[in-house]
């Protein structure tokens, strides 16, 4: 049986597309804190002004599922790429802590909506048959972004300031807007769905409850790691720490399209487990690791665990439903990285005051794994249950 055609032109203009909106963001992450020092904010105040995007992202995702699914895809994607790059823009003129946290909820509502809004946008042109590795292939331009995007954002705040790196971020969404303007589309939005009232079941999908939960899961490892992994290297002195950053990126480039495969050809389950315990073998080498070594090791084992099972995950649950439907299945996944993202390293907080990192990261792990077998156990059931 002949393999239905992914690699298009249009499919490259998404990755293109993915890949300048990944960089707006990531360029600005790494110095908003900053920026908020160099107004005159407290340590405090800084944490929580950069903080705003996530809380206003993780309020907005449901919505966002929506709105994609009831309205045009390719027009809400415009909209909210001129709106997320003038927020980006907008950066540079807040020298008070009020309108940067302002400015921070507005960026945080038009990412949340740019991200969920790609998802849907980009599974119009992946065929169902390869929805996982196209998908995959999609998740590489996000893994770029995050290699590149910070550090191109230090560096050009380094040479040309603050200003001149909020306009470059918010330029990025500019190209994404002329990308989309110029592609074709045919709209699988719902216009029965736009004429009604909105239901519950178009903010969040049920079916994959459990899903999400795993997906909480391993965005509270990615999150535990990003926060601590620097401040532990710190404490045990251990140098050079970025380059766990630095494998588990290529690694997870590496092992995208082979995930994405075995996802179209065997199934979501036979890859999640195995992430599980990946993802629990990561946490348990960052918790005990005294060298780089074992902070490469640990880089690995979080490629393959939270780095491929994440993306299987939204990938899957987008290939279940109709095109049509391809918002609120996407939104859905992304409440729990959202709440896993902004909730582990707070929480994680509290068990390495009381208990120390290697104690916390872990038990940590563990829990990543039981929790992870017992969810995917329950949304195998709940699978079954829909199919039959």
């Amino acid at each position: 049986m002949k393999k239905e055609q992914l690699w298009t032109g249009q499919y490259a203009v998404i990755l293109l597309n993915l890949l300048c909106n990944g960089m707006a963001g990531m360029m600005t992450l790494p110095i908003v804190a900053k920026y908020a020092l160099s107004v005159g904010a407290g340590l405090t105040a800084a944490s929580a002004a950069a903080g705003m995007m996530s809380l206003a992202a993780l309020a907005v995702c449901p919505f966002a599922g929506a709105l994609c699914d009831r309205a045009s895809r390719k027009n809400i994607l415009i909209a909210a790429n001129l709106g997320y790059g003038i927020s980006l823009a907008l950066h540079c003129v807040c020298v008070t802590i009020p309108a940067l946290i302002a400015v921070r909820v507005a960026t945080g509502v038009f990412f949340s909506v740019c991200t969920v809004a790609n998802v849907a946008y980009s599974s119009a042109y992946i065929p169902k048959s390869r929805m996982g590795e196209g998908m995959g292939y999609a998740g590489l331009s996000t893994i770029i972004a995050q290699a590149l995007g910070p550090m191109a954002g230090m560096e050009l705040q380094k040479a040309g300031g603050y200003a001149l790196t909020f306009l470059v971020a918010g330029g990025f969404t500019i190209i994404c807007v002329i990308l989309l303007a110029v592609l074709p589309y045919h709209e699988s939005g719902s216009p029965e769905k736009a004429r009604r009232g909105l239901r519950l079941k178009e903010l969040f999908a049920a079916r994959f409850t459990w899903f999400m939960l795993m997906a909480l899961l391993f965005s509270s490892a990615g999150g535990l790691i990003s926060t601590y992994l620097a401040i532990i290297a710190d404490v045990r002195r251990i140098a050079d720490v970025t380059m766990y950053f630095t494998l588990f990126s290529i690694l997870s480039v590496a092992l995208r399209p082979i995930t994405g495969r075995i996802l179209d050809t065997k199934g979501v389950f036979c890859l999640i487990i195995p992430a599980f315990l990946c993802c629990g073998l990561c946490m348990l080498f960052v918790g005990t690791g005294r060298t780089l070594g074992m902070f490469l090791i640990a880089g690995a084992f979080g490629a393959a665990g939270h780095g491929s099972g994440l993306p299987s995950i939204q990938a899957h649950c987008v290939k279940l439903v109709d095109k049509a439907s391809a918002g609120v299945a996407a939104s859905t996944i992304m409440i729990g990285q959202n709440i896993g993202n902004a909730a582990a390293p707070v929480i994680g907080s509290f068990f390495i005051g009381a208990f120390g990192y290697e104690a916390a990261f872990t038990g940590a792990g563990a829990f990543i794994v039981i929790a992870g077998a017992i969810f995917a156990l329950a949304q195998w059931k709940t699978s079954s249950r829909y199919s039959g």
